[in-house]
């Protein structure tokens, strides 16, 4: 094979979307969350489930955003009060956030109203760190951190550790836009554009945290919130209709 078709082919390998297998899963939800074998989520009502046997068990309590991963299962309410779940009680932790996220390996991370954006170190107590900067939606994995802002324009914080929750607070700009960005207990990273189009970082690892480009994931209804865990990419569709697709 000539070096031309060699580039050729590598091109179409970068270039390709992916496909998914795709199952819909009974429900309406407007957010969910997946980790650890486990599945969280709130529908419009604002109220919470978890899948269990493969079927949704209420869980009591209110939430506009729920998150489960390796920092445990933490939500916001309508008033931005924040709660992590504790031997099946929601506790109330100080502080305030929009959005918030349990992807960390120890400590949860969010936004704000204002877009101000912050962690909970391990053994602070209810002692938030600021991170400087402004996004809308902000995720965490084993080794760094992903956030969009307002304009959707996407941000990587590397250096992100068990003692450092903040990172190398230097924010690296990514190419791309998207609305929203989630990143997996394994470090794998997806997200949703405002057409409603999925992608994947392709290449991320430990030693190249922001991975090399972006792929497609080849998904005719649009999206409006993903989620990954144990080869499954969860989708919720513009509609809400949650379906459980395997990459």
């Amino acid at each position: 094979m000539d070096k031309i078709t060699v580039f050729f082919v590598l091109l179409n390998i970068w270039t390709v979307s992916q496909a998914l297998q795709c199952t819909q899963v009974p429900g309406v939800l407007k957010q969910i969350d997946v980790a650890n074998g486990q599945v969280f989520g709130v529908n419009n009502r604002n109220e919470i489930f978890t899948l269990y046997s493969n079927s949704w068990m209420k869980v009591p309590g209110s939430l506009t955003h729920v998150s489960v991963g390796p920092a445990g299962v933490w939500g916001v309410d309508e008033n931005d009060y924040i709660y992590k779940l504790v031997r099946g009680d929601w506790v109330l932790v100080q502080g305030k956030l929009k959005q918030i996220d349990a992807g960390g390996t120890v400590s949860p991370a969010g936004v704000n109203m204002n877009d101000d954006i912050f962690c909970l170190p391990e053994g602070k107590g209810s002692l938030w760190t600021h991170i400087p900067g402004k996004l809308k939606y902000y995720s965490c994995g084993p080794y760094s951190c992903w956030g969009v802002n307002s304009a959707d324009a996407i941000y990587i914080m590397k250096g992100v550790t068990e003692r450092s929750c903040s990172g190398s607070l230097n924010w690296e700009s990514v190419s791309g836009a998207l609305a929203m960005i989630e990143v997996s207990a394994d470090g794998k990273v997806y997200g949703v554009n405002a057409h409603g189009n999925i992608f994947q970082r392709l290449g991320v690892s430990p030693d190249n945290p922001a991975g090399s480009s972006w792929s497609q994931i080849q998904y005719e209804p649009t999206a409006s919130h993903v989620t990954y865990d144990l080869g499954h990419l969860w989708i919720l569709n513009t509609g809400g209709t949650i379906m459980d697709c395997t990459v």
